[in-house]
């Protein structure tokens, strides 16, 4: 029986000369699949800009309750928080641009209340599938947080939005108890504190009694 050498069997001959046609299908699957996985989470969103937003149900601590302006603890919804516009983060504790965002966001955070923003705008973060104590952990880590962080453990809110990534950030308009996304950002959070609230700012109606939104400075 006659045994071929590798180099002999035709398939391995002509391998080189298929190669760069093989990379180039490879290349182009490659780049058609990463741009489904990023066009996924736009889809799964419950809602697009200047559409209505799910009113979402929380639980609150008393200390969250406080840092929402809420008089009393337990059972809410997005709604019923005393703001004009909310800012809804999606954190984890184990997913990394989450944490390496945070001293961003808490700059965020800062320049609302020295911008006199604090009663007009509000923050809030669901920690998405985080119990208390990976909550508790997570402030923690980033030595405190300037804003309510509020469990999701099974996952009911991040599924009504679709179960988009982490970190997501979502801008929206709160009156007369009708949520609005004005804008949604995917990925972290990069941007100067101080441009993004104008952006927002711009974005929300007039508070009553002013014929144009309040800049904040």
């Amino acid at each position: 029986m006659q045994h071929l050498r590798m180099s002999e069997y035709r398939p391995f001959r002509a391998l080189p000369r298929q190669l760069p046609k093989i990379m180039s299908m490879a290349l182009a699957v490659a780049l058609s699949l990463s741009m489904l996985l990023a066009a996924l989470p736009e889809r799964g969103l419950a809602a697009q800009p200047s559409a209505a937003f799910p009113d979402l149900a929380l639980h609150l601590s008393a200390q969250n309750a406080a840092a929402l302006g809420l008089a009393s603890a337990g059972p809410t919804s997005l709604s019923r928080i005393p703001a004009q516009g909310l800012l809804v983060l999606l954190v984890s504790y184990f997913c990394p641009p989450c944490h390496k965002e945070m001293p961003r966001i808490k700059d965020l955070a800062r320049r609302i209340r020295e911008r006199g923003l604090a009663e007009r705008i509000r923050m809030v973060g669901l920690a998405t599938g985080d119990d208390e104590a990976l909550v508790e952990r997570f402030t923690q880590r980033h030595g405190g947080l300037p804003f309510a962080l509020v469990p999701d453990p099974a996952l009911a809110a991040h599924k009504r939005l679709g179960s988009p990534v982490v970190p997501t950030l979502y801008a929206l308009s709160n009156i007369g108890g009708r949520l609005r996304l004005l804008s949604v950002r995917q990925g972290e959070f990069i941007e100067d504190p101080d441009a993004f609230l104008d952006s927002f700012l711009r974005a929300l109606p007039a508070p009553s009694g002013h014929a144009k939104p309040l800049s904040g400075q």
